[in-house]
């Protein structure tokens, strides 16, 4: 991109809604605009299937349900045509650093090159640009920059939102389409890559791999199972639970589970899981008396 213009370089504006908030939830919808200029010349959207059960939670957010994706695809079969989307683009995105993360994960998770598109934050150019603004939030900054387009919190409508807070954000500071993309990247900047992110792959491919790699499996075909978890006061305690996903907090990885005895939402430090059997019989499609200890 040495020596191109703005004009002369596609710019892609990306968003993602995920299972939660966890650099390791996975995908439901990638939305992406491509700008030539100051239009929308192309567009990509796709629901994508997840091995998990979306939480209710969630889906309260983006409003996307398990029916809704039921017929979409996996994510290893977006990830290419996604990929092939922003190919030598710059792409922006609404606090870059979250879909950055997610996007990492999902696809190293898929067996998949890293892109090494350069990546701007509107979130943070706001931040640095508009101090005094009360709210750097993508729902605030729609009202702000008086955004025409109407749906919030799903992928592609907050991509064009995100598309035109940007273009306002470069007409406010005097930018023309004419100027060299090193001053671009150097005023909005410095970019992000995906590969600033790889480093938390690697750690949750590395740190309690095995049974990371087991419960992502039972994740994935929603079993249930029986796990031996070490208490603060260093009780062995027995629970049977559904796992629903995993999230680091104060870099400790957490399992996020429904706990069939109380019947409620519970974390579980992975660390502390001593123990995990998976008990099944054949007639419902599970596995008897195997499992993993540790």
């Amino acid at each position: 991109m040495e020596g191109k213009l703005i004009k002369d370089v596609s710019l892609v504006v990306i968003d993602t809604e995920t299972t939660g908030l966890s650099p390791f939830s996975y995908i439901l919808e990638i939305g992406a605009v491509k700008l030539s200029g100051d239009r929308i010349i192309d567009t990509f959207s796709t629901l994508i299937r997840p091995p998990i059960p979306i939480p209710k939670d969630v889906t309260k957010i983006h409003g996307i349900n398990d029916h809704m994706v039921k017929d979409a695809p996996l994510f290893p079969f977006v990830i290419d045509k996604f990929t092939d989307f922003i190919k030598n683009s710059i792409l922006i995105a609404h606090n870059a650093p979250f879909d950055l993360k997610i996007l990492t994960v999902n696809i190293k998770r898929a067996g998949r090159k890293l892109p090494d598109n350069p990546v701007l934050d509107t979130c943070k150019i706001s931040r640095v640009l508009f101090p005094d603004l009360p709210s750097h939030s993508l729902q605030y900054l729609v009202k702000y920059w008086r955004s025409p387009f109407k749906e919030l919190h799903r992928a592609l409508s907050d991509a064009k939102h995100t598309a035109y807070i940007f273009l306002s954000i470069l007409r406010k500071c005097g930018f023309t389409m004419e100027e060299p993309v090193e001053k671009l990247l150097n005023t909005f900047g410095p970019p992000l890559f995906f590969k600033n992110f790889e480093s938390i792959y690697s750690t949750f491919n590395e740190d309690h791999k095995d049974i990371i790699t087991l419960l992502t499996r039972c994740m994935e075909k929603g079993k249930e199972i029986e796990i031996v978890y070490e208490t603060e006061n260093k009780m062995h305690l027995k629970r049977r639970v559904l796992p629903l996903n995993l999230y680091i907090k104060h870099e400790k990885f957490y399992l996020k589970a429904f706990c069939l005895i109380d019947s409620r939402e519970k974390s579980f430090r992975v660390d502390r899981i001593k123990k995990v059997r998976i008990e099944t019989d054949e007639n419902e499609g599970r596995v008897r008396n195997t499992g993993y200890f540790r």
